[in-house]
């Protein structure tokens, strides 16, 4: 294996014993500057050593992650059992169960527009991240478990949030400090106990919210339709059965729960809180955003299930937002047989890490790719842009015409119910406020498991007439 790897081009600097761990820290410059080495140096992959056994063959162009894509020699969840709990998930994001949640996502909101209009009051400003992840926690519990909780109230940092922070932190420390890659060493360290107490902590907090008040199985649908009531995830876990008719397993529901928790509510609060820094940065784009909010709106308070499609502008905003701030930058897979990548043979158990963030910044396919410009999107045709998330939620891909990342039995199963949230608690903002954000703060990218902000993103809010 060392051997075909070693022909695929590395960055220079590799050290014999730690690689390239300290040429490419886990910070803001590190995920830029290995595909700006293969865009320099004409590559479209390149061999990455996380220390001396460890190696990740890094796509960062799109023909080599269209041949990811249609390739069958990859490990995934994978098999029977993989197609048999994503039929039986499905039901739980079609549109009919979909459309009661716009009154989850709005009646969330408008805790977080109180909290945020006592700060306007008072001159302060907010801080996006921590806010909006709050609000997308408070979202998930609802729309997963029915769970109401004062998450949004307490004034600190839900104990869950820390947790998935937390995990966020180490999952990545294991692969950046190489004696951590070694399962032994990590699960005696210090940082070892702590990770295992934050799985604690998220996996206690999923159990508390799917617990206590659920009927069985049989009649727990027909007695909440019977109330007038919607259909959450976990009544879908419950009540969901195969061919044969049988369930899932109490692990596959405790799993999916704890699936939808993480990606319900940290990718979509990435999602939000850097499509509110794009439209602070560029008040032009903001007002086209509120004008259109406006004009669905036609007079009313709420926003309705109906008015999500007629959102455009407001759409294409938050996918401009999501191609330079993809809440998932890296997608990873696992070669389960040796596949030909660009030329270069790469053999079984090799790590392929997906960089979403450079496809996405690809200069052949987006001229001045650093700036923003919602008009190239809106200028674009259907089949010249691919839109999809192998992983999250919906990222605008800038992928040759033929490739359709979002077509497929692979594409993101709670993608509209993120786009969803992003279109209705976006707009409900842009309806109260005025954006502006803070020269002064430093927006450096933190490039865990879900991007975020370093030192969070600080805006300032000019309440708007109620009218608007």
């Amino acid at each position: 294996m060392i051997y075909y790897i070693g022909r695929i081009p590395s960055p220079p600097n590799r050290h014999w014993l730690w690689g390239h761990l300290y040429e490419f820290p886990a910070c803001e410059a590190s995920l830029l500057k290995i595909g700006s080495y293969n865009r320099t140096k004409r590559h479209d992959l390149t061999s990455v050593w996380f220390g001396p056994f460890i190696c990740a063959v890094y796509i960062s162009h799109p023909e080599a992650f269209k041949q990811v894509l249609k390739g069958d020699g990859l490990l995934v969840s994978n098999g029977p059992k993989w197609a048999r709990n994503r039929r039986l998930l499905t039901p739980a994001f079609h549109y009919e169960i979909l459309k009661p949640y716009v009154d989850v996502y709005n009646s969330c909101s408008e805790v977080l527009l109180n909290k945020w209009s006592a700060l306007a009051k008072k001159n302060e400003p907010v801080m996006a991240f921590e806010s909006v992840s709050l609000l997308t926690l408070d979202v998930v519990l609802q729309c997963a478990f029915s769970f109401k909780s004062d998450c949004q109230d307490t004034g600190t940092r839900s104990p869950y949030i820390q947790g998935v922070y937390d995990l966020s932190e180490w999952v990545v420390q294991r692969v950046m400090y190489a004696p951590y890659q070694s399962d032994l060493v990590f699960h005696l360290s210090h940082d070892g106990k702590k990770f295992r107490k934050a799985c604690k902590v998220v996996h206690d907090h999923s159990e508390k919210a799917s617990g206590g008040s659920k009927m069985t199985e049989g009649t727990l649908g027909a007695s909440k339709k019977a109330q007038g009531k919607y259909l959450d995830f976990l009544d879908i876990l419950l009540t969901a059965v195969d061919e044969e008719g049988r369930g899932l397993s109490d692990l596959d529901v405790r799993n999916e729960a704890d699936t939808f928790m993480f990606e319900g509510h940290d990718t979509t609060a990435s999602g939000i809180s850097w499509t509110l820094y794009l439209l602070a940065k560029h008040p032009e784009h903001q007002e086209k955003c509120r004008d259109e909010i406006r004009t669905v709106l036609d007079g009313r308070s709420h926003l309705e299930f109906a008015d999500l499609p007629k959102l455009q502008y407001t759409h294409w905003c938050i996918k401009e937002a999501m191609r330079l701030y993809p809440p998932v930058q890296h997608i990873y897979r696992n070669a389960n047989e040796d596949i030909l990548l660009q030329g270069y043979l790469v053999p079984r158990g090799s790590w392929l890490m997906i960089s979403v963030m450079d496809i996405h910044r690809c200069p052949e396919f987006w001229e001045n790719p650093m700036a923003s410009c919602i008009c190239r999107l809106l200028e674009r045709t259907a089949s010249e842009i691919s839109i999809g998330n192998v992983v999250a939620i919906d990222l605008v891909v800038a992928v040759p015409r033929n490739l359709h990342a979002r077509s497929g039995p692979r594409n993101c199963i709670g993608q509209n119910f993120a786009i969803n949230e992003e279109k209705v608690v976006v707009s409900n903002i842009l309806r109260r406020f005025e954006l502006r954000a803070d020269d002064s703060h430093c927006i450096e990218m933190d490039p865990k498991i879900i991007l975020r902000a370093k030192y969070d993103i600080k805006l300032h809010l000019k309440p708007l007439p109620s009218s608007t």
